[in-house]
């Protein structure tokens, strides 16, 4: 499913078998020639990018078991780009560090020539992960496809053009773009902006610390060192394995099976804490739990429905539910600048108004049936759409459809299968009434990204119908702020004009709770789900210990008490 730190494209499959393939050659179905990557790629890729055999290749891995993984290594297709990032494959010319600062990455500084007009800097001497140098006419390259291909590469700036020319530095990228923003390096830093090439085969090329080794979709990843990033030789060997929901990830952790666990439903947390040598790291994550209001639908068109629905639903016994996290209407985490919720914790749900509303919108209830209907005798329904990768949509969807049958509204609940195409096929064919969504509002430290893509009228994620010139042009204005105070009171009239329009009803704040194994106690997850494997992964910080697979060995102790983290990312 998508990795946008939303929810979107991972069209995997789980039952391939895991083959191998000589680490010199590749699959020249992997990927399709420049003009022809968006046709359908084989089944199962194998890719041979590097060699194996070289420093660190004979190292026990570490195994991460994750619920998601990369399709594909195409940057330009969906959420493909924040997915490889999260892998340490894939970097972008700004990044957002642990302590929540925008920091050059592969670039080394921005400045503004004008409103629209900005020239990046990049850092001398950086390569691709197979030693072909980074320059500024493949930055470019880069830039201007990612923003034609991936409408969430046009949220902050729409259109762009990005250029290297002999009348700039030889590492300056010229970008100018149709929209005007004051904050360029933060979005430079949102996850649609990868920086890459394309190599004579065909193949993505990147810059991260990790190199992919082998790939078989839908079932592993097999990472190595990439030998041209800084301290290469420190790092550890990492195998990403997939699986298909967050209970098989904790039987394969209790099984010895995984280092990390990324991330488990709380539900298992009791069992796997009786584990010796296993621990769990919990942390309040920068995603926010919400549902999605689809207008083009005529029952949810009435602002009235939605302000409704909205008001019954009570975020303190849905963050209960979850059995941690923060119940809130506002978009952005509590540990942030942009955090805004007028209503507080003292107005969580008004049933009373809710029902109100529902009346004076010509839905009447029936007292006999317990139903509300309309002049026609139409009843009034929903569709509630919850899918499974996050489980935490799946706990809240029953609690949220028993709060709006008490209301008197008919609620069909669909949980989709771990097969993303079947959510995405209800996505576009707007199939749907209310849609349970998990996004992480702040990638790039800045409300800019997601404002703009799912409250925009041409948004790239505006999947609900939501058409308002004066949330544009509020829009419009942010773009133009700097000030970081500035920011933060636009941002939360923002937010405010959209509690008054009912687009999206934000629901919690999550915990999210990682299962690490001995060997990497010492983890410590941050930036959510957007920074798993780092640069920062050491060979000196694994510690001795049991190996995935093998049972500890006898009189060995080891702690497995629950950790929290918190900062600005939510960690």
């Amino acid at each position: 499913y998508p990795h946008d730190g939303s929810d979107q494209t991972d069209a995997t499959d789980p039952s391939t078998a895991r083959t191998s393939r000589a680490a010199t050659c590749f699959n020249p179905n992997l990927m399709m020639m420049m003009r022809a990557r968006f046709a359908a790629s084989a089944a199962a890729l194998l890719l041979c990018f590097v060699d194996p055999t070289r420093a660190g290749q004979g190292d026990d891995p570490l195994v991460f078991g994750q619920t998601f993984m990369a399709g594909s290594l195409n940057a330009t297709e969906g959420s493909e780009a924040w997915a490889l990032t999260s892998h340490g494959i894939a970097e972008k010319l700004f990044t957002v560090n642990e302590a929540g600062d925008i920091v050059g990455q592969v670039a080394d500084s921005v400045s503004r020539v004008d409103d629209n007009t900005w020239d990046v800097t990049l850092k001398d001497g950086y390569m691709f992960s197979d030693g072909t140098p980074v320059t500024a006419e493949r930055v470019a390259a880069a830039l201007e496809e990612l923003n034609a291909a991936n409408p969430a590469a046009q949220s902050s700036l729409g259109a762009l053009t990005a250029t290297a020319s002999d009348d700039l530095d030889p590492l300056t990228v010229r970008i100018e773009s149709a929209q005007p923003t004051h904050i360029m390096d933060s979005v430079l830093a949102e996850w649609a902006f990868p920086v890459y090439y394309v190599n004579d085969d065909g193949e993505f090329v990147f810059t991260g610390p990790y190199a992919v080794a082998h790939f078989e979709e839908g079932d592993h990843m097999d990472l190595i060192p990439n030998e041209f990033y800084i301290e290469e030789a420190d790092r550890p060997n990492i195998e990403i394995k997939k699986f298909a929901d967050g209970d098989a990830l904790a039987e394969a952790l209790q099984a010895g099976m995984v280092d990390v666990a990324f991330h488990l439903p709380i539900d298992t947390l009791p069992a796997i804490r009786e584990e010796d040598g296993v621990h769990t790291k919990s942390f309040e994550v920068g995603y926010s739990y919400m549902m999605i209001h689809n207008l083009c639908r005529p029952q949810m068109e009435d602002v009235r429905v939605r302000e409704a629905i909205d008001l019954a639903l009570s975020r303190n016994e849905l963050s209960q539910a979850l059995q941690g996290g923060r119940g809130t209407r506002s978009f952005f985490p509590d540990n942030t600048p942009f955090f805004s919720d007028p209503a507080g914790d003292a107005n969580d749900e008004d049933a009373e108004r809710a029902a109100e509303l529902l009346d004076e919108a010509g839905w009447i209830l029936d007292p006999a049936s317990g139903k509300r209907t309309n002049a026609e005798g139409e009843a009034l329904a929903v569709k509630l759409v919850a899918y499974p990768h996050r489980p935490g949509l799946g706990i809240m969807q029953p609690r949220i459809a028993e709060t709006l049958e008490d209301l008197g509204i008919s609620v069909e609940s669909v949980l989709t299968g771990d097969d993303w195409s079947e959510t995405q096929e209800i996505i576009d064919g707007e199939d749907f009434d209310l849609l349970m969504w998990a996004q992480h509002t702040l990638p790039a430290g800045d409300p800019g990204w997601f404002l703009n893509a799912f409250f925009r009228t041409d948004g790239g994620k505006n999947m609900g119908c939501f058409a308002s010139s004066d949330v544009d042009g509020m829009l419009d204005e942010l773009s133009t702020i700097e000030d970081p105070q500035g920011r933060v009171e636009a941002s939360n009239a923002l937010q405010a004009r959209l509690m008054e329009e009912v687009p999206i009803s934000n629901l919690v704040t999550p915990d999210w709770h990682v299962g690490l194994s001995e060997r990497v106690r010492d983890y410590k997850p941050w930036g959510s789900d957007y920074y798993v494997i780092r640069s920062d992964l050491h060979r000196q910080d694994i510690q001795e210990g049991t190996q995935p697979q093998q049972q500890q060995e006898e009189g060995e102790e080891a702690s497995n008490e629950d950790e929290r983290f918190y900062s600005i990312w939510g960690t």
